[in-house]
């Protein structure tokens, strides 16, 4: 489960419409036809830019195993990472499915989505898992 609820505001709407879909949107630069990061900002002219879904898959670019803490007083590892989209933008997000001793570099990726928590505004939030 994601390590905190995220919530929506006016700029992450559409975004959270594509990830409870099960989709990840990605944004298209109609005067250009460029793909860009949905986190771009695109106040300066929104009717320039149109949400489109990405296909999901991705390589992994650079990863980062941190450890924290639990309730216990144990440590858990995750894996976090960078991975580049087969569309070209980059995207920082969990890893899952791998160990965090291996060499990741240039591993196969999908995104997988999940509810970010348990309350009725915790938005559906993509994380990336190894293509087997």
């Amino acid at each position: 489960m994601a390590l905190f609820p995220v919530r929506r505001d006016a700029a992450t709407a559409e975004f959270f419409d594509g990830t409870a879909r099960g989709e990840f949107l990605l944004l298209r630069d109609t005067t250009t036809g460029e793909i860009l990061d949905p986190r771009t900002d695109t106040a300066f002219d929104r009717a320039r830019f149109e949400h489109v879904p990405a296909s999901g898959e991705g390589t992994v670019v650079t990863w980062s195993v941190p450890h924290t803490r639990t309730p216990d007083g144990g440590t858990r590892r995750s894996v976090v990472g960078i991975v580049e989209l087969a569309e070209g933008p980059w995207w920082w997000t969990e890893l899952r499915g791998f160990d965090p001793d291996e060499d990741l570099a240039g591993a196969r990726v999908r995104v997988r989505f999940e509810k970010s928590g348990d309350g009725e505004h915790d938005e559906t939030v993509p994380y990336f898992a190894k293509v087997e």
